[in-house]
């Protein structure tokens, strides 16, 4: 499964940034009390594939705690099921917008520029 998820023109793709978003994403695992991590080495594919298939495992057994995630991440509920196709994969896309969004900003402020990447 391949998807193009950007945000201000950075992708998943650019250099460093796929890891820079495992890590945010094992960062909100934790600080929401879920005991997962993502491997930070995964190829992007492999990534989206274990995270696809974390969130279908989650929503069978415990829906709650991926609502409390959801929440940490800043996910508005009501977006999941907004957009067509299946609930697993607008989550899929939300999680991923989010947590690029927050690499992307956390970039951008942490340099003290209004450059991405100066």
């Amino acid at each position: 499964m391949s998807l193009n998820i950007s945000y201000q023109g950075v992708s998943l793709s650019g250099e460093g940034i796929l890891v820079e978003v495992i890590t945010q994403l094992n960062k909100d695992l934790t600080l929401s009390g879920i005991e997962y991590e993502f491997d930070i080495e995964s190829e992007k594919d492999k990534f989206i594939i274990n995270l696809l298939n974390w969130i279908e495992a989650t929503i069978v057994e415990n829906d709650h705690i991926l609502f409390n995630f959801l929440y940490r991440v800043d996910v508005g509920q009501q977006l999941i099921y907004s957009n067509d196709g299946l609930p697993q994969e607008n989550l899929l896309k939300l999680i991923l917008n989010r947590e690029l969004q927050k690499v992307v900003l956390k970039r951008k402020y942490s340099s003290g520029s209004n450059s991405l990447f100066s």
